[in-house]
């Protein structure tokens, strides 16, 4: 049962409160109690709101980590969103260990001035650090709405059909801002995999592309390897990426990796999904590193998203967060895939986000 009433859509909002008031009596108290230095009550009380902020930081901080895994955030606000993370992260573990430290300073070390005076000014540090998490957490609901009410979409991509035995054909990429782009597979869609994807491992000579009616999709790419691994990207060069594809695997035996950030065809970040599994993880010259994996159950149509940049990396399956890790950033580079197995990949639609 949640804790959150029907209109909150998590109980993060409600708990941030109690820190940032706690925390701030406590380096308020705290600065009284420097001119009092005979008055012990004044110092011990700053103590133990210390203890009681970082308490809640403690639980602020993993209920916004939940609330946020429960969403699926769009792209205009997810770098805002590990910003705030990132702040949380600093200034709960601070205040953990500083609360700690202060039950030492009060209990166990005689008051010397410079000690006092020492820890207030390490209490400072942290109340800066608690400043720009509430400021980053402020900017999220005040002007996004986020944890105050659902944010689950990004912009509709462009639409693109065609009615059997008409002679449109595919446009191919759709350029839209920043280095952001789409696609939606039509008649004509071999023609752009040649001409307008860059092909790293083997070419397009070693898949077989075509358009199909699929009954739930309607039209829809179906590529089928030629028992080979291949690998092609597009677009331009871009840092923090996500991005949204549309496809299916239930006729394919094999791995389909949403590969990004693609330095060559032996490095790149990656968002790879077979039968049985959605692993998130990164390749160094050939050599796999496993962020995460979990198994996948869904079957059919999967709508997947993996977003990658500033040290954060997370991977959704069907709107639901599956796969979540942390690592250094890779230089920008382009989107692609990169398909392994045989059987046939069905892709409905491609949409790759440059997040600024």
């Amino acid at each position: 049962m949640s804790l959150a009433p029907d209109w909150l859509p998590n109980i993060h909002p409600l708990v941030v409160h109690f820190p940032i008031a706690l925390l701030t009596v406590a380096v308020v108290v705290d600065l009284v109690g420097l001119f009092m230095k005979t008055r012990s009550t004044v110092r011990d009380t700053a103590t133990w709101l210390y203890c009681a902020g970082a308490a809640f930081a403690i639980l602020a901080y993993f209920t916004g980590e939940s609330g946020a895994d429960s969403m699926l955030i769009p792209a205009q606000v997810i770098r805002l969103v590990d910003e705030h993370h990132d702040w949380a992260f600093r200034t709960t573990w601070f205040f953990a260990f500083f609360a700690s430290a202060r039950l030492v300073v009060s209990y166990l070390l005689p008051p010397k001035p410079i000690l006092l005076g020492s820890a207030f000014i390490l209490a400072l540090g942290g109340f800066f650090m608690l400043f720009e998490t509430a400021e980053h957490g402020a900017m999220l609901v005040f002007q996004h709405g986020l944890g105050v009410k659902v944010i689950t979409t990004d912009a509709p991509l462009p639409e693109v059909t065609t009615e059997p035995g008409s002679d449109l054909t595919d446009p191919g990429i759709i350029s839209l801002q920043k280095g952001s782009w789409a696609w939606r597979p039509i008649e004509g869609a071999d023609t752009v995999l040649s001409d307008q994807f860059s092909w790293l491992v083997n070419d397009v000579s070693h898949v077989t592309p075509t358009i199909v009616q699929d009954s739930v999709k309607g039209s829809v790419l179906g590529l089928q390897p030629h028992g080979m691994p291949i690998m092609f990207v597009t677009g331009e060069r871009v840092g923090a990426t996500q991005a949204d594809v549309s496809l299916n695997i239930d006729d394919f035996d094999g791995t389909v990796q949403l590969v990004y950030h693609v330095q060559d065809g032996e490095t790149f970040d990656s968002l790879s999904v077979n039968q049985d599994a959605i692993i998130l993880g990164r390749t160094e010259a050939g050599a796999t590193t496993v962020f995460e994996k979990k198994p996948l159950k869904e079957t059919g149509w999967l709508a997947l998203r993996v977003f990658g940049g500033d040290g954060h990396f997370r991977g959704y399956v069907n709107g639901e967060l599956m796969t979540h890790g942390h690592a250094d950033d890779l230089a920008a580079g382009p989107f692609g895939f990169r398909i392994d197995g045989t059987g046939t990949v069905l892709v409905e639609s491609i949409r790759v986000q440059a997040v600024d």
